[in-house]
């Protein structure tokens, strides 16, 4: 079968007893500009807090640097990974048989989950109130969040499908949702 296009970002390919989806991390490039300049300026701020922590012989200095330092790693890491998987992230969705594959990945590098269907318990969209502060922060752009689709598995919540708009959540629910039933019910 052909691929078929749902929007810019997301496509699926089905095949008799498969399924497959992806979901591109892709933003405008304007967005993406921003993004690396943002990582650019606070890398080159880093290295002037890495440079005045090896220079400084004040104790007291040395440990707010210590600290911030601390801290601008994180970000650095966590800005980092927002940047290259804006740049060639996606997430891949394949029901195959018996088992629903989740895989979020930069440049095909990532880990693949797989889950059993028939263990598969309230697959639902995760609806947020759109007033809200977590919708806002999750569906920003700067940010890896925001799923919009989840089930629960063996007492853990499972969350995917990040930062689809409204119309691309449902119709990627519409394709799910049926698919996995299908499985559930065969095994009953």
């Amino acid at each position: 079968m052909s691929v078929k296009v749902i929007s810019e970002r997301v496509s699926y390919k089905a095949e008799p007893g498969a399924l497959q989806l992806i979901i591109l991390g892709r933003i405008e490039r304007w967005k993406e500009t921003l993004l690396a300049a943002w990582l650019l300026l606070w890398t080159v701020c880093g290295i002037i807090a890495i440079r005045e922590f090896v220079l400084n012989p004040e104790r007291e200095m040395r440990m707010v640097l210590f600290v911030f330092l601390f801290f601008w790693g994180y970000y650095l890491w966590r800005v980092g990974k927002v940047w290259l998987y804006r740049r060639g992230g996606n997430e891949l969705i394949r029901i195959a048989g018996e088992e629903l594959t989740l895989k979020r990945s930069i440049y095909t590098y990532g880990k693949a989950k797989t889950y059993y269907i028939p263990n598969i318990e309230k697959f639902e969209a995760i609806v947020l109130i759109k007033k809200s502060f977590a919708y806002t922060y999750e569906n920003a752009w700067w940010v890896l969040g925001g799923e919009k689709l989840g089930f629960e598995y063996q007492g853990r919540h499972v969350k995917f499908a990040m930062q689809l708009t409204d119309a691309e959540a449902a119709a990627v629910y519409a394709l799910l949702k049926p698919a996995l039933a299908k499985v559930a019910k065969m095994k009953r």
